[in-house]
Order: structure tokens, then C-alpha cells, then sequence
């Protein structure tokens, strides 16, 4: 396959254009991993925003993966499916790890972003794209010792003059002004928190890190696979961590996205999967030696085409969808959540299946442990501010969507003694 570089125009870019604050005119397809090839709502939404098949003009920065030329390849072919030609799809060279796919040493890539010229034909096109891989290699080429990049002044053109910005795993995480790094829930609950400069060693239990992203989305922190990893517990400590005024995280499922329009402050949740969104602003949190806890944290969960206004923090559900408030189709008082033998097992079941659409139940209760020691006891319930949607599809799928669940997050001890019966 014939692959199209970014070629230099001569062009300058003038004065440095970043203002973050400015109000944005653009669009942003965040999405959160896994983004299938058929995933038609996410990619027709994408072309859609940068001009149509036509006059699409999508530049692909490929720094946070480690076979760069390769995922480029695999993203070009994707929209050429849904229409866009190959040309109108850029590989902008800029790397920090060599694709062994290529005769081409990717590596030599890492300072590209300074240059004006690829900052200049950036700046002419209508989209931008970010493939996955480590979230720190892109802030790192974008903004070299925390100073605006050329390429990066020119993305914010882009953006503030109506152009989108779209980016998958490690290109969403980058999104907001606060960067998830590193950490699990449990690592995050248990309180394992590592300052911004911290070298951090890949392992299951590594610590909650934060640091600065790109901030081209100014509603709170971005996190990402986020029901596929489990990671609700680590995002509500993030938000409660982070330094900005802003108390509200979203999470993105893999295979979905939050696609989010600066000019209304509304995002649509597109994809298979759906958006968590996680509200501190009324939360408590309340000390305790053992671990995290907090009190009245406000969950909603958007899928299929919901919309959220985020100036007003209201869920608005699909069109098709019906409420399930005051008509709940469950009845079971007492719902099993333990693991890989409760039904509903992710988030958005458990809170929709299990409390919202379920009419016997005010909460229910799950347990975040590793054995015997320290325990976190996860409380779901609803009162007059929460609201649940429910919509039928084809064969035996539907979508469900909550707003306003409360969780408290309360440690403890616990002593699990199982003795075999002769």
C-alpha cells in the first residue's frame, strides 16, 4: 500500500495560535479503545465532521504507538472502507518507537513536531486523528519540556476554528487538561499514588499517576477501556485528586466514543459500548486510615445515541428510549453481586439491570477485595434525582441508561476462612 507522508509547503505558522482558553468551535471523537473497523456510528460521525468523504482531509499522528506505520495503515484502510480516499489520509512522521513492519527507522521521528513546515499542512487539514499506544510519548513529542510544539499551536487551530479531533486509548487519554497515566482501582482506592515525575514500572498493581494532557477537552479527566478494565474506582480518585476546579471524570468504554461539541458543551455517546460519567460536586469525602472512602458520588451512564448537556450535567436520552423509572420491569429484592457468578457483571448492568430497572431493590452492594485484609464496599442506590431509560433493539439486544445513581465507597477488614468439610 502506498502510504502518503506529510509533505513541507514552505508555509509558516506566524505567531504561536494556542490560547486553550479561547472558545473552541470543534468537535472531538474520543474514544475509548478498541475501536472496531465496523463500527459504523463512530466513523461515519467522523468523516461526517471533517467535510464528508469528499473533502475530508484526516492527518494521522502516530507518536504513542509502537508500529506507527502500521496502525496508520490499519486506520487509513478503515476510512477508505467508509469512503474517503487514501490520499485524503496523512501519516504525519512524527515517532518515538521504529516500526519493524518498515525499512524506515520511526524512531527519528521524536523531534518532528518542532518543525513549521508539517505544523503548516497540519494546520490546512480538517481533522486530526490519534492512534493508541502510551499517552506519555505523544505529550512528550507534542509539548517537548512543557512548551507548545509548532504541530501542536497548529492542532489548536484546527480545533478553535471548527475543525474535529478525534484519538483511541492513549489518543483519548491525552484529551483532557488532567491525564490518567498509571493505576488500577484497587491501587487507586488503597491510596498507591505517584507524583507526575515518578518513573513508573508496568505491573498490575502500579500506582494512580497524574499528569498534564493536551486539555483540548476542558469538562474534566478523560479515562478509557473503561468497562473492559474495570477502571470506575480509579477515575473517581483521579477526579478527586486532580488540582483543577473541575469535580466531574468521564469514562469511555472500548469500542465507543464520547463525541463532543465545543460550541454547545453537549456530547453524544456513540458505539457499542457506552459513557460513565462521574460527579463529585455534591460528594463527601471522609477520612479514614484504611483507604479511600466518599460519600453520595453521582454516577450516569449514556449508550446508543444519548446526549449529555454538560452546563446543565442532564442525561438526554435517546429519542426511542422509554423510562424505566416508576415502571421497572425487575423484581428482585435481592440481587447477587459476587463476581464472575452475579448476571450482571459490568457497571452499566449492574446499575441499570440491577437497581434502576429493578423495582424490589433501593440498593445494591458489590465488594472490591483480594482475600482476607482490605475491602472496599461499593454502594449503589437510587433516590428522587435518579433516572433509568431502557430501549429495545434487534433480537435480544437493548440499551439501558442511568442518571444520577449515588455510590458510597466505604474501606473496612475483612476475614474470608474457608475450611473444606470432611
Amino acid at each position: 500500500m502506498k502510504i502518503t507522508y506529510l509533505l513541507a509547503l514552505g508555509l509558516s505558522l506566524g505567531s504561536p495560535f494556542l490560547s486553550a482558553k479561547a472558545q473552541s468551535q470543534g468537535e472531538l471523537m474520543i474514544v475509548g479503545g478498541a475501536l472496531a473497523s465496523s463500527n459504523k456510528a463512530v466513523y461515519q460521525q467522523f468523516i461526517q465532521s471533517a467535510g464528508g468523504t469528499a473533502k475530508a482531509k484526516v492527518m494521522v499522528i502516530p507518536a504513542a504507538s509502537s508500529q506507527p506505520v502500521k496502525y496508520f495503515r490499519q486506520f487509513q484502510q478503515d476510512l477508505a472502507y467508509y469512503g474517503v480516499p487514501e490520499q485524503q489520509v496523512q501519516l504525519v512522521p512524527i515517532a518515538v518507537k521504529d516500526d519493524k513492519s518498515t525499512t524506515e527507522d520511526e524512531s527519528l521521528w521524536r523531534h518532528n513536531a518542532a518543525d513549521p513546515k508539517l505544523a503548516a499542512q497540519v494546520q490546512q487539514a480538517t481533522a486530526v486523528w490519534f492512534l493508541g499506544g502510551d499517552q506519555n510519548y505523544l505529550v512528550d513529542t507534542l509539548r517537548a519540556e512543557g512548551k507548545n510544539s509548532p504541530v501542536l499551536d497548529a492542532i489548536w487551530q484546527l480545533y478553535q476554528s471548527g475543525g474535529i479531533i478525534g484519538g483511541t486509548s492513549a489518543g483519548a487519554a491525552i484529551m483532557s487538561e488532567t491525564m490518567i497515566v498509571s493505576g488500577s482501582s484497587w491501587t487507586a482506592l488503597a491510596g498507591a499514588i505517584a507524583q507526575p515525575d515518578t518513573q513508573i514500572d508496568e505491573a498490575a498493581d502500579e500506582p494512580l499517576q497524574l499528569r498534564r494532557g493536551l486539555g483540548f477537552f476542558p469538562e474534566g479527566i478523560i479515562d478509557q477501556h473503561f468497562d473492559r478494565r474495570a477502571r470506575f474506582g480509579r477515575l473517581i480518585v483521579a477526579v478527586a485528586e486532580q488540582k483543577s476546579d473541575s469535580a466531574i471524570g468521564y469514562g469511555v468504554d472500548e469500542d465507543s466514543a464520547l463525541f463532543y461539541q465545543a460550541k454547545t458543551r453537549q456530547f453524544q455517546a456513540l458505539g457499542s459500548g457506552g459513557v460513565t460519567v462521574i460527579d463529585l460536586r455534591q460528594a463527601r469525602k471522609v477520612k479514614n486510615s484504611l483507604g479511600f472512602q466518599m460519600e453520595n458520588i453521582r454516577l450516569s451512564y449514556l449508550q446508543g445515541g444519548d446526549k449529555y448537556d454538560i452546563k446543565s450535567q442532564q442525561l438526554l436520552p435517546h429519542p426511542d428510549k422509554l423510562q424505566t423509572t416508576g415502571h421497572e420491569y425487575g423484581d428482585n429484592p435481592h440481587p447477587v453481586v459476587s463476581g464472575v457468578f452475579s448476571a450482571n457483571t459490568r457497571l452499566k448492568d449492574f446499575i441499570t439491570f440491577e437497581l434502576t430497572d429493578n423495582k424490589a431493590a433501593s440498593k445494591v452492594m458489590s465488594y472490591l477485595h483480594q482475600g482476607n485484609g482490605l475491602v472496599f464496599s461499593l454502594t449503589f442506590s437510587k433516590d428522587k434525582k435518579t433516572q433509568g431509560y431502557w430501549q429495545y433493539l434487534d433480537g435480544l439486544k437493548d440499551n439501558s441508561s442511568a442518571h444520577q445513581v449515588r455510590l458510597d465507597i466505604v474501606p473496612g477488614q475483612v476475614q474470608i476462612d474457608l475450611k473444606p468439610q470432611s
